[in-house]
Parts: C-alpha cells; structure tokens; sequence
C-alpha cells in the first residue's frame, strides 16, 4: 500500500524534470496524508500540468463522500476490473510526483511498527502511476467540483518486501508520456506498465516513529534512524 509520502523537490525541479508547462505553487511536505490536497500531473491540450487534487478517489456517481472507504490506493492487479476504477484507469490517468515513500515494518516484540522511508538512490522524483476522477460534490475550498485520485499498488520488490508486502507502481520514464495520454488505453496497453520497479535502483531507511502523527511535519521525518530499539537498523 501507499499511505504517507514525501514531497520536498523544489517546483522548478519537478517542472524541468517532467517538462510541466504550468504547475501550482507548494511547500515542501514530509508526511502527506490521505484526504488531504496533493500534486497531480495531467497531459492536457494546453500540454502537461500540475494540478492539486485531493488523495482519495470519490467516483462520480457517489452523492455523500463521507459514506465512501478512504479509496488512497486501488490493487494494480484489480483496477481494470473493479466498477470503482476501471472507468478511470482506462480515461483518466495521472502521475502522482514524491521524493519518497513510507512503509511500516512489523518487529517481533515490538507493539509499534517500525516505518521506513523508501526513496531513488540518486535523488530523483519518483513518479507514481494514479488515476482521477472529478466528482460533481463541490469542493469546499473552491465551490467547485471535486476531484480525486488515487495511487495504484502492487505487489513489493525485493527491496520493499521485508518492510511490507505492497507498494505503489512507479513509472518508469520512457513509460510517462504513454501513461498520462489523455487517449483511452486498453487493458493490454495499460497492464506492462504496472509492475514493481527495479529493486537496485531504490534505498530504504529506518525513520523515527514521529512520522506516525501526521501533525509532524519536518524534514526530521525522513533522516536515517541508526539504532531502533538497541538494535541496528536494516
């Protein structure tokens, strides 16, 4: 799965990085979290932009969101299939940009689970494959309609694997501009890219468990943990 991620790449990084023609203003996050406003990117005819969406997918035939599962995440192996998000994955895909993931490690003796922050080992972005849907409940901030997205997952890597047994599908790069075509995909088209991605090119650390409060929010969150219970880190 994919609950909490990092975004602290500065806006002009991003924007050279994925070749965004407009993009919102934000501030660094070191601990999002679902049902809050996030970073989106869209291929559109004016040409590719960022825009912020809520995380948690609100489908547009539903009338009260408050009765709806927090939808943060859809099963890569599934998406096509469900009613909630085949309509989505197959019209309305985008690219989710984070610095970074967590994923929490259950430790033998341990009551709270250890989290880890799982990034690329050179530093980049890494772009989370998602898909959008625009509901017709208006959005409270603008009065607008709503829209939502959610972040595919599937089965983890091998370095993902031992922390937990999920993660979210990154793309790769050569693989962005099929994704975010605003052209209908078909199934065979869309399931080569929803795969884990390539374990030797990603590093994962043992973080502090202050990231469990999502008030906390420093880039504290992300530092490397040496010794966790008197025991050395992974």
């Amino acid at each position: 799965m994919c609950g909490r991620f990092a975004l602290a790449h500065p806006k002009p990084v991003l924007q050279d990085w994925m070749h965004i023609t407009t993009m919102p203003d934000f501030l660094a996050r070191y601990n999002v979290a679902p049902s809050t406003k996030i970073m989106t990117v869209r291929d559109t005819k004016d040409g590719r932009v960022g825009s912020m969406m809520r995380w948690g997918l609100v489908p547009p035939w539903v009338s009260d969101a408050n009765k709806l599962p927090m939808l943060n995440n859809a099963r890569g192996e599934t998406v096509m299939e469900k009613p909630m998000f085949k309509q989505a994955v197959h019209r309305r895909r985008c690219i989710i940009p984070i610095s970074g993931f967590y994923e929490w490690q259950t430790i033998p003796g341990q009551k709270t689970k250890q989290p880890f922050y799982i990034s690329f080992k050179d530093k980049s972005p890494m772009a989370l494959a998602a898909i959008w849907e625009t509901s017709k409940l208006p959005d409270g901030e603008s009065g607008q309609f709503l829209e939502t997205c959610t972040i595919l997952t599937i089965d983890a890597n091998a370095l993902v694997s031992p922390i937990h047994d999920r993660m979210p599908v990154i793309l790769a790069k050569k693989d962005w501009d099929l994704w975010l075509t605003p052209e209908p995909l078909v199934t065979s088209t869309i399931t080569p890219l929803i795969k884990p991605y390539d374990a030797n090119q990603m590093q994962a650390w043992c973080v502090s468990t202050e990231v469990n409060r999502v008030a906390n929010d420093s880039v504290d969150l992300i530092t490397p943990l040496l010794v966790v219970n008197s025991k050395a880190c992974p």
